[in-house]
């Protein structure tokens, strides 16, 4: 007697449902663990970004490698998620974090895949702005400070710890520190005020006080009132020429007197054309770069300031009836008539800047980005 050689069909059912449960348990433990997976992966994203953040502003302002990895690895791990991290400084200041996140699978063990690590890349850095909103319509040189008169770097460097005049309201001539000898390069960082090459310094003759005309529209003093108390609300770009305005007026200075105590942004210039009758692309050439744009003045002015960079300045005093005396007016030895500003340099991440790298001086303001 011969049997089928075959299964019955409750024997083929059986062998369908075992196929059918390991592909169900296949595709339960992609959605599953997958999708656990996912989560984990945007938790590690966070940590990895929060370290660089972290790290990269950490190292923009003390400039301590260690405690940079370190702030990197405290936000990467104990403010966030990630189980392990990794930190690193390259020779431009760039943090790259790179974090960790092991977990235990729902399913995948059973496919013979109990773990799973979930990992994420950031890197951050701190970087001189390119631009920014807000604010004070204030030009500054970078001249030195009133005690000691050091030496400034190429980069306009700032000591953050001295007291500054950065207005004041005397004769033009008195408003740049220049090189002394003209173009001898000294004090290293100071202005080259001879700029026909003749010997002689090329000071600025008028009632300008280095104050902006930021729109272009020339609305003198009022103007210069609204945006001390406001900030300019339009964007100041670097490699940008703008108009100067007077504000020699006394409620100028008195509406800086609201702002004693505040901590304010304000555009670095490094060059000036003060050729009459055209705009500086066509009257000093010779200042004027191809990345360059101007913002025509509206004004009766006819100087134009290069912006090159921003700082961030903590307004301490301001001496103008009814407001003084203030110590850098003294110290400084100024006629009692003279109106000024002054205060202190802060070295910070302030909001209100934005911008790539765009080849502007480092006056200690940055801004804070991604890069990856």
């Amino acid at each position: 007697m011969k049997f089928p050689n075959h299964l019955s069909p409750r024997g083929q059912s059986m062998v369908t449902v075992a196929i059918l449960l390991f592909v169900f348990i296949g595709m339960l433990a992609l959605v599953l663990d997958g999708g656990y997976a996912y989560l984990q992966r945007r938790a590690a994203q966070t940590a990895a970004d929060a370290g660089a953040l972290a790290g990269a502003r950490e190292y923009c302002l003390v400039d301590d490698v260690n405690l940079a990895i370190n702030t990197a690895l405290e936000y990467a791990i104990n403010r966030n998620t990630a189980i392990e991290a990794e930190a690193s400084i390259d020779a431009d200041g760039i943090v790259t974090v790179q974090t960790h996140i092991p977990f235990t699978t729902f399913f995948g063990q059973l496919l013979g895949q109990p773990t799973i690590t979930s990992s994420a890349i950031a890197a951050a850095g701190c970087f001189v702005p390119g631009a920014a909103v807000g604010i004070l319509p204030v030009a500054w040189n970078c001249s030195p400070p009133i005690e000691g008169f050091p030496s400034h770097s190429k980069d306009c460097s700032i000591l953050f710890d001295k007291l500054y005049v950065i207005m004041d309201s005397k004769t033009s001539e008195k408003d740049f520190y220049c090189q002394d000898p003209p173009n001898s390069g000294l004090p290293e960082g100071t202005l080259d005020c001879d700029y026909d090459d003749d010997g002689l310094d090329d000071l600025i003759a008028g009632g300008d006080r280095s104050w902006l005309d930021l729109n272009g529209g020339g609305g003198g003093s009022s103007e210069l009132v609204d945006w001390i108390n406001g900030g300019f609300d339009g964007i100041t770009k670097i490699h940008t020429w703008y108009g100067g305005q007077s504000g020699v007026a006394t409620d100028v200075f008195q509406a800086a007197a609201g702002r004693v105590g505040d901590y304010v942004l304000f555009p670095v210039f490094d060059a000036y054309c003060d050729q009459p009758g055209a705009l500086p692309e066509y009257s000093c050439p010779d200042l004027y770069h191809s990345i360059d744009t101007t913002v025509p003045s509206g004004g009766a002015s006819t100087l134009y300031y290069h912006v090159i960079s921003f700082a961030y300045f903590r307004i301490t005093c301001v001496d103008a009836p009814p407001y003084g005396p203030c110590p850098g007016h003294e110290a400084a030895g100024l006629p009692n008539q003279v109106k000024t500003i002054e205060g202190y340099f802060v070295k910070k991440i302030p909001p209100g800047l934005s911008g790539k790298p765009g080849g502007g001086k480092d006056a200690g303001a940055y801004t804070l980005y991604l890069i990856q």
